[in-house]
């Protein structure tokens, strides 16, 4: 769940805000000129966020080097014998 602000009352009410992330865990969405531009999320929100992003890094570089690896078998093939 989460709850919205927009960037002007976010400045206003900072510190009750972060109080209320800390305590109840629920997110707050920062909108300015009515878009969404950030979030303000628990340590533990942020943990699961970073993990994620590390575990998409690291299939990307799989896939990367499966690709590479798929490059030069297909050129060590096409190279005359």
């Amino acid at each position: 769940m989460f709850i919205t602000a927009n960037t002007r009352k976010f400045r206003e009410h900072f510190r009750s805000y972060l109080d209320h992330v800390m305590t109840t865990g629920e997110r707050v969405l920062i909108y300015r000129h009515g878009k969404e531009v950030a979030a303000l999320v628990c340590r533990e929100d942020f943990n699961a966020l970073e993990d994620a992003a590390g575990r998409n890094e690291r299939l990307m570089e799989h896939r990367h080097q499966e690709a590479m690896e798929r490059l030069r078998v297909m050129k060590a093939r096409m190279r005359p014998g």
